[in-house]
């Protein structure tokens, strides 16, 4: 294939098939589908297997959001996604908020410790 038509193809934006699957989520913007979601595929008339890699393509392409939830892959608009992330608590957090709330539950289960009190518990006679 030449590299002209290649980038001609590239440039024409979503293929018909990953544009019907993000006109249906945006359109569902209140539901979230797994990856292999037999509702999600009868809906937009293709196997479950084109489905996840569409699916996980728009991910990439930054045009949808998806969540771990229970150790299961969850996808949908980015509305949908926020809204679930919400309702369970998982939203984004700052990672200089989440380092203080781990150093404060630490601090919670340990209390201070003494660090040269613990240096020389370790010092044995091996001088």
């Amino acid at each position: 294939m030449k590299v002209a038509e290649l980038a001609k193809r590239q440039s024409k934006g979503l293929s018909p098939l990953k544009a019907k699957v993000l006109q249906f989520l945006e359109g569902h913007g209140d539901e979230v589908f797994s990856y292999r979601d037999e509702q999600l595929a009868s809906a937009v008339g293709v196997k479950p297997s084109a489905l996840s890699f569409t699916l996980w393509a728009l991910h990439r392409d930054g045009r949808i959001d998806k969540e771990e939830v229970n150790g299961k892959v969850f996808f949908g608009s980015g509305r949908a996604i926020a809204d679930l992330r919400e309702r369970l608590g998982l939203a984004k957090q700052n990672p200089f908020e989440q380092a203080r709330m781990n150093r404060d539950r630490i601090w919670a289960r340990t209390g201070d410790v003494d660090v040269l009190e613990l240096l020389d518990s370790v010092r044995g006679p091996w001088n």
